[in-house]
């Protein structure tokens, strides 16, 4: 039975890879209905199997095989006031994104344990209602990141108060962006894809059963995408396509390290406080290589982003209601790592807040069903005009916000 359940995860991962997230920068962090009703704070939490994303050295806490599966579905608005009464304001399209998630634990003996999971590192839907027309398309009028990491682990157990698990990625990622070209009216429509390898590390320290650190870390990936780009002529009522190229870039995930503690003051309630630093630095320059050359002149195109390197906040509590009900609330503070100087449309974030409610209820001693809804918030940002990035006239970014509801399903064989 457990080859079965363990396809499915693959199948359902690949079935969903098509949607996106919206995300602070581009990273994720929505892995488990669980981890995102306590705010992510799981890096040293009792585990469940989704703690192959947060803190694989957490596994040492199950017992046998276990598998989850789940999603979240995420729906986000925002208005583009411009303000020039000559540019219409525009708000994001009217649509869901999706995150997929699977994972399996397998404890192989009193010492090693096993873990593979199937999340998003990183991800982006960033899509304006009438793209084609919106005053902001040459900067940007549909940005794109599909992402999915296959990650094994390996853990283990040196004694009941201190593991650590070592791990290798592959991360697939598909890069779409479409813009229109200023003076020739020309829609351009990239579409990349590419693979990469990266490792991660866990630890966990337990000294009392009330009270734990965790530790994980993700290294930097630079993804390397190779695609296509079409070239579309808008001033037609029939806009015909007018060619075709290569193009090629790389797309960095950048490194992370996250840090927390996890107190029990009761028996039946814990808390826990995480801090995560992201190396957004990495992430110096979008530069895309045109084959043949963008309009016959610009073989290569690239765009400055100088981001800087962040802080996200993230606090969650969780209590027993009954010996089968878990209640469940997070809040979240994150940093955004855009520079001012180098803003633009495609990424449109802001430092923002998320609360987070959510509950599970194990259903016998196999099942085990978790459901979290959360509200995501952005402080609005201002765009200064800069026709060198094809930002034409100032733009403020208004009422940012999210709506979030997710569903992971556990079998424990």
């Amino acid at each position: 039975m457990r080859k079965p359940l363990f396809l499915l995860c693959l199948v359902l991962a690949a079935l969903l890879l098509p949607l996106h997230a919206h995300a602070s920068g581009y990273a994720v962090y929505e892995w488990s209905a669980r981890g995102t009703a306590l705010g992510g704070a799981m890096v040293a939490r009792d585990a469940d199997p989704s703690s192959v994303a947060y803190n694989p050295a957490n596994i040492t806490d199950l017992p046998g095989a276990q598998v989850q599966v789940g999603a979240t579905a995420i729906k986000p608005t925002a208005t583009m006031d411009f303000k020039s009464p000559s540019q219409t304001d525009r708000d994001f399209s009217d649509a869901i994104w999706g995150l997929p998630t699977a994972y399996y634990t397998q404890q192989l003996n009193d010492h090693y344990w096993f873990g593979f999971g199937i999340f998003s590192r990183v991800g982006l839907g960033t899509e304006y209602a009438g793209g084609d027309s919106w005053a902001g398309r040459y900067n940007c009028s549909y940005a794109g990141i599909q992402s999915l990491t296959f990650n094994p682990n390996l853990a283990m157990k040196f004694s009941d108060q201190f593991s650590m698990a070592v791990g290798v990625e592959a991360t697939y990622l598909r890069f779409m962006y479409d813009s229109t070209v200023p003076l020739a009216d020309v829609k351009q429509e990239i579409d990349a894809d590419g693979w990469a390898y990266g490792l991660n590390a866990g630890a966990r320290y337990k000294p009392y059963d009330w009270l734990a650190f965790g530790l994980a870390w993700r290294s930097q990936i630079d993804l390397k995408v190779n695609g296509d780009v079409d070239f579309t002529r808008m001033s037609s009522s029939s806009p015909p396509t007018i060619g075709q190229g290569g193009i090629s870039g790389t797309e960095p995930l950048p490194e992370s390290v996250t840090f927390g503690v996890m107190v029990k003051p009761i028996d039946r309630l814990s808390l826990e406080a995480d801090v995560v630093w992201t190396r957004w630095s990495a992430y110096e320059a979008l530069t895309m290589n045109y084959d043949p050359p963008l309009l016959g002149a610009y073989p290569t195109v690239s765009k400055e982003k100088d981001w800087k390197n962040t802080w996200r906040f993230q606090f969650g509590a969780e209590y027993a209601l009954t010996d089968s009900v878990d209640l469940r609330a997070g809040y979240v503070y994150d940093q955004s790592p855009i520079n001012d100087k180098y803003e633009d449309f495609a990424v449109p974030c802001s430092d923002r807040q998320i609360v987070t409610v959510g509950a599970g209820w194990k259903v016998d001693q196999n099942w085990v069903v978790d459901v979290f809804y959360g509200y995501l918030w952005m402080v609005d940002r201002h765009y200064e005009a800069r026709p060198v990035n094809y930002i034409y006239g100032e733009v403020d970014r208004e009422d940012a916000h999210a709506h979030m509801a997710g569903l992971s399903v556990t079998y424990k064989f």
